[in-house]
């Protein structure tokens, strides 16, 4: 779009994905609910208390303040859905929000979730120092640019500083009680080394383990560390004192504690299904249906057959559960573990290994590789660039009108998402997902207005307002005309003098590779360390494949440093060491070949596709 304000995610992946729902996706909504600076429960009235969980108060202020402000954040979810569709040229006339029962059922167990970890504190010797508190503060008065942006910031939004401040020792507090709970059952080096070994070559590509450790380590305890947050919740739930005055409250707690699958004593509740259903909603393409739900229905009694009949089999192979985990974790726990034990019990004949290494040698072979490391900065517009790109958006606005204005976004917008379509963002636009000076354009316009120039970091917008949402203040219909500033040769010419300055600092051994990485003080757009990278893949931070810049690294000497100008910017790069080809030997590949034997036995015998199984993270 040119003008959407993306954020980066960063997704862990467990060892092992075992079947749909092992984990109690509770979990996610508290890390959520935890994550909300503005916290509803120092907003409201804090009297009119509608649920007490073991004293710690839910009121109804803070309740309806949640649940309006996850219905906000749906209806945006399903408003990009309906955009990206239409620009699909798809129908999106049947998607459907959430029904509101549904939310609050939602937004009631993650603030019953939240006050059981609250009261939690005292038992687990958990507590939080103002100073900590203090330094948090200090923190966001940096991001906002000094203690007085940051006041005036949160007075804007009606949020006094002790509310706030109150709200980040909440949230430091529950930080702390989660870490305290995750550290309980840590993976000690026998089970590391296990992992490694079992899924060195299916997840690692062969990398040593001391290379690979930090990162398999992170995995598993944040796997197990998950599962001990969920079961600890059940537990203390199990424990609670939750006190619930209000009728329609406790008709939403009843519905949340019931069940929808049950067996030998596990279940599945309607928080469970609530959970995987707008976990669904806001990470497919899909709306709401009754379909939808009566199909997770289904789903979460298949498989909490398959997980009980999983761990019956584990048992009579004398594994046994972590005590910690109860429930759906218990089982979760047996499953992970029966699938290792799978793995590392198979022992298929002489003969299998042998028709393996016959059929895919190539597989086995030793590929030639190298590691090393890519530092650059990418080409961005200067103040004189920016300065031009004002001066075209200037001249242009001085003779678009209404009845142009679709004709000159095709001819000059330099946003290829509306350009084509004379510059239209859609009917409804959630100003919420575009960056704030155009948002703040487009709220201080009136309807029929074409206003602009206004600087973003995209460049300059030329904007339209067709028409405003009565009910909604973030959604409008608008057009814009984007100019780009375009990036002179005197901007390359310094971006390069900056990566060639750097350059002679490592000549000098003023700086090492590892150092420019690693530490935040060099800023660099690309900093990677690369290995086990070969002729046809793409180096990274690069891009794609460049077969001519691939060739040059392989044949360079080990620790030379390659200058690469691109289009995009201006890099350096080195190899620091190489694995030169070597053709396989069966007696030195068998190992390999029966864990990766074993891993297709355990998939079928789990009743996996052999791609839904990922070792490593």
């Amino acid at each position: 779009m040119g003008i959407r304000n993306h954020k980066g995610t960063i997704r862990i992946v467990s060892i092992i994905l075992i079947v749909g729902f092992a984990l109690s996706m509770l979990i996610t909504g508290i890390i959520s609910l935890k994550n909300n600076v503005l916290d509803a429960k120092k907003h409201g009235d804090k009297t009119q208390a509608i649920v007490t969980v073991n004293k710690e108060k839910i009121t109804r202020d803070e309740f309806n303040l949640e649940v309006e402000s996850l219905k906000e954040n749906l209806r945006a979810s399903l408003q990009q859905k309906q955009q990206q569709l239409a620009q699909m040229g798809a129908d999106s006339s049947n998607l459907k929000e959430i029904p509101e029962e549904i939310l609050k059922e939602y937004t009631l167990q993650l603030l019953i979730n939240k006050d059981l970890l609250l009261s939690s504190a005292k038992d687990l010797n958990v507590k939080i120092s103002g100073s900590e508190v203090d330094k948090k503060m200090q923190e966001y008065y940096a991001q906002a640019g000094g203690k007085n942006n940051f006041l005036m910031a949160i007075r804007s939004r009606g949020y006094s500083f002790d509310k706030f401040k109150e709200t980040i020792k909440e949230q430091e507090l529950i930080q702390k009680i989660q870490d305290k709970i995750a550290s309980i059952s840590k993976v000690d080096e026998s089970e590391l080394k296990k992992a490694y070994e079992r899924y060195k070559y299916a997840s690692f590509g062969g990398r040593p383990y001391e290379e690979v450790k930090p990162r398999l380590e992170q995995a598993l305890n944040n796997e197990k560390g998950t599962m001990m947050l969920s079961s600890y919740i059940f537990k203390a739930r199990e424990k609670a004192k939750i006190d619930i005055k209000d009728p329609e409250i406790k008709k939403l707690y009843d519905q949340i504690n019931s069940v929808v699958a049950e067996k030998d004593g596990y279940k599945y509740t309607k928080a469970s299904l609530n959970e995987q259903l707008l976990s669904d909603y806001t990470s497919t393409p899909d709306g709401y249906s009754e379909e939808k739900v009566q199909k997770l229905r289904e789903s979460f009694k298949q498989n909490l057959d398959k997980f009980i009949a999983i761990a019956a089999k584990a048992k009579a192979a004398g594994i046994k559960a972590d005590k910690e985990f109860v429930g759906i974790d218990e089982l979760s726990d047996y499953s992970k573990k029966y699938y290792d034990y799978l793995v590392d019990s198979y022992k298929p004949s002489e003969q299998a290994l042998l028709d393996r290494f016959n059929s895919r040698r190539d597989k086995y072979n030793q590929k030639n590789t190298i590691s090393g490391y890519v530092v650059g900065q990418d080409y961005k517009a200067s103040s004189k660039d920016f300065e031009s790109a004002k001066k075209q958006a200037e001249e242009i606005m001085k003779t678009v009108n209404k009845e142009n204005f679709a004709a000159k976004a095709e001819q000059f917008s330099k946003d290829p998402g509306s350009a084509k379509n004379g510059g239209s963002l859609g009917e409804s636009t959630d100003l919420s997902k575009l960056v704030p000076e155009f948002a703040q354009a487009v709220n201080n316009a009136k309807v029929g207005e074409i206003v602009g120039p206004v600087k973003s970091e995209y460049g300059y917008h030329i904007i339209y307002v067709q028409g405003k949402n009565a009910q909604n203040p973030n959604v409008a219909k608008v057009s814009h005309i984007l100019i780009t500033p375009t990036i002179s040769e005197e901007t390359k010419k310094a971006v390069a003098k900056q990566v060639q300055d750097l350059k002679a600092e490592l000549l000098a051994n003023k700086v090492t590779w590892d150092k420019i990485e690693k530490q935040d003080k060099y800023k660099y757009d690309t900093k990677e360390q690369f290995s086990d990278l070969t002729k046809d893949q793409p180096i990274p931070g690069i891009g794609k494949a460049n077969p001519e810049l691939s060739n040059k690294l392989f044949a360079a000497k080990t620790n030379e440093i390659l200058d690469y100008g691109s289009n995009e910017g201006y890099f350096l790069l080195t190899k620091t060491s190489e694995i030169p080809f070597k053709e396989a030997k069966f007696e030195d590949v068998k190992e390999r070949i029966r864990v990766e034997l074993g891993i297709e036995y355990a998939n079928k015998e789990m009743g996996l596709k052999d791609d839904n199984t990922q070792a490593g993270a």
